[in-house]
């Protein structure tokens, strides 16, 4: 996606937001300091991945001439809002108000904002939809429902007695991440949806596995203190009960009931890293994202443009 691409969202959405929006002026300026953070579609990043830019990528493989440009780019607006409101829920249910702007609100004030993005996303979407407006509803509702589904197992998805196994991870990571991706690549191409529906299910393991691997490492992220059954702690998990007799369920039940967390927070950390895990899930990540591209190689041989700025997006 080029600068050009990007500056159209943002100035759609930025004059959608202070003009043709019904929503409270305090409940629009969360949302501007919402869609500056990180992987947003005003990010200061030029560089970094958002869902509207996404979403545009994908449309540009059936973008026929210029009259499909502004509705391209209104429902790109569309899912920047929609996914920011499934970011939120995500945030609550997991209780990880890291965002800095999430952290300021109450659960209630989080919840309307939420509620406020995806009903204006809905609302852009039927107002700026000539035709097919009942599939793009039906393709939306069907993802965000697998999407429901799939953070309700994640939430009771925890290392405990019983250590999930590698299989289970990745049942969940399907109907999770991928639902959500899936409805951006259908939407963003409906005449080939059958063709992104596989090709969805490996960009969306892909970036879960590059996620789950860096949040495990991070203060920011409460992945390690809530025992979130990710890859990379499932594998270190695997590798201390082979070659440490289950150093890592001890130091786990240490975590518990320590009061202060840190020290054994960094020992735990340290000790994940140096058995391989993190790593194995960057490498597990790179194959499902060369697979997906691989497929979309082979579905479009004539879109070599468009798979190489996809490519270059996916991977930035």
């Amino acid at each position: 996606m080029n600068s050009i691409e990007k500056s159209a969202i943002r100035t759609f959405l930025q004059n959608h937001l202070l003009t043709n929006c019904m929503l409270e002026k305090e409940i629009i300026q969360y949302i501007f300091h919402l869609l500056h953070g990180k992987g947003k579609i005003f990010s200061t990043d030029e560089t970094h991945f958002s869902w509207g830019g996404f979403y545009a990528q994908v449309s540009s493989f059936h973008l026929k001439d210029d009259t499909c440009i502004q509705s391209i780019i209104s429902h790109a607006a569309a899912i920047e809002l929609l996914i920011l409101a499934t970011d939120i829920f995500d945030e609550i249910s997991d209780c990880d108000q890291s965002d800095p702007i999430v952290s300021q609100l109450s659960i209630g004030e989080a919840i309307l904002i939420a509620n406020a993005l995806m009903m204006e996303a809905f609302r852009l979407i039927l107002h700026n939809s000539k035709e097919d407006i009942q599939e793009k509803l039906s393709i939306i509702i069907s993802e965000l429902q697998n999407t429901c589904n799939g953070q309700w197992k994640d939430l009771h998805f925890i290392i405990s007695e019983c250590i999930p196994t590698e299989e289970e991870y990745f049942t969940v990571v399907k109907q999770k991440s991928s639902a959500l991706v899936k409805l951006v690549c259908e939407l963003g191409d409906m005449p080939n949806r059958h063709i992104w529906e596989t090709i969805a299910a490996d960009i969306g393991i892909a970036g879960q596995l590059k996620n789950d691997a860096r949040d495990i490492m991070s203060d920011d992220k409460s992945d390690l203190i809530n025992r979130k059954a990710t890859l990379p702690f499932i594998k270190a998990i695997e590798y201390s009960s082979k070659k440490d007799n289950g150093w890592l369920i001890r130091k786990l039940r240490q975590l518990k009931e320590a009061d202060n967390n840190s020290p054994l927070i960094k020992e735990i950390r340290n000790y994940i890293q140096k058995t391989g895990a993190t790593d194995y899930c960057f490498i597990l990540s790179k194959i499902y994202m060369d697979k997906a591209l691989n497929q979309i190689a082979a579905h479009f041989p004539e879109k070599q443009v468009q798979i190489a700025r996809l490519k270059r997006y996916l991977e930035s």
